[in-house]
């Protein structure tokens, strides 16, 4: 098998304590509400209020909504959910829009180009 083993980097959530805020941007921009919402529902305390300072206004309301209806505390979703947001921030990282040095992950600006890792 070539490549990367699945979640070699991000391996968990809270994972995402270790990205500034453009890498949080673009995990966020790439993520669909409904994983957002799974996520939030069972997020660290620090990871949400980490994630709700980059969210805009229409996406909170938007996340906010959609954690009432996936609220049934299905194991199974919830857990397809923090691995689908440890798979988007992976995806990210590999096409090089986020970098990681040392135990820190950094958010690329689009106007610097940089070697998929």
């Amino acid at each position: 098998m070539s490549g990367p083993a699945p979640f070699s980097i991000v391996k968990k959530p809270n994972d995402l304590l270790f990205f500034d805020n453009l890498a949080l941007y673009y995990v966020l921009q790439n993520t669909p509400p409904r994983v957002l919402a799974r996520v939030f529902l069972k997020a660290d305390s620090r990871l949400s209020g980490s994630l709700l300072g980059i969210l805009s206004p229409k996406q909170r309301e938007t996340v906010h909504f959609m954690m009432t209806q996936e609220n049934d505390d299905d194991a199974a979703k919830n857990l397809d959910a923090q691995n689908g947001l440890c798979l988007i921030s992976e995806g990210l990282i590999a096409r090089g829009l986020i970098k990681k040095q040392g135990a820190h992950f950094f958010g690329v600006p689009g106007h610097e180009k940089v070697e998929p890792g």
